[in-house]
């Protein structure tokens, strides 16, 4: 996908918004340049079977990895085999989120659409089943959006770009992650 971000100037009321992601995060970088998105993926499956194994066996989540990567399993939509994937993962009120700039064409989501019953998550070193809810509603997305800047300034500085000291929920401008971002909330199907 080649997507041209929305200008940062542009905003409602004469006021001075900014477009979030920011251009200089990973995950405006993967929506906005083929070759960067293209290095990025390769590096990902190269490093994934070392991330899965060394989180199995818990020495990821022994360093403290737990608290922003979580393992990601689904029953493989062609294969029928269980897939494994490391990815990186947001709590927000509680709730677990991913956001992938890959959007629906990942094959963990086509695997999650095609057997939903069938998607575990595993942080630090506990495992449990999950159901997941793709977020598509603009209002709903934003209120996450919302939530984790409030909660996680620092998580949202990486993710989005965003700055606690200048940035204003106000003057935010959100539409290129409603747009182009697959979010992805998982409920505990197991309490």
């Amino acid at each position: 996908m080649n997507t041209t971000l929305p200008d940062a100037g542009a905003a409602p009321a004469g006021q001075p918004a900014r477009a979030f992601p920011t251009q200089e995060t990973n995950l405006a970088r993967i929506l906005s340049d083929p070759q960067y998105r293209k290095t990025f993926h390769a590096q990902l499956k190269r490093y994934n079977p070392v991330i899965v194994a060394l989180y199995r066996i818990g020495l990821l989540p022994l360093i403290g990895a737990g608290r922003t990567i979580m393992l990601l399993t689904t029953r493989g939509n062609k294969s029928g085999k269980l897939r494994t994937t490391p990815i990186g993962y947001f709590k927000i009120g509680g709730d677990i989120y991913l956001f992938s700039a890959w959007g629906k064409g990942t094959g963990w989501y086509k695997n999650i659409m095609a057997h939903p019953g069938e998607v575990w998550i595993q942080i630090g070193m506990r495992k449990r089943r999950v159901q997941a809810q793709t977020l598509e509603d603009p209002v709903e997305i934003r209120r996450v959006l919302e939530q984790l800047i409030t909660e996680s300034p620092s998580q949202a500085g990486h993710l989005l770009g965003w700055d606690a000291v200048r940035d204003r929920l106000d003057h935010a401008d959100f539409s290129t992650i409603i747009n182009y971002v697959l979010i992805v909330k998982f409920i505990d199907v197991e309490k």
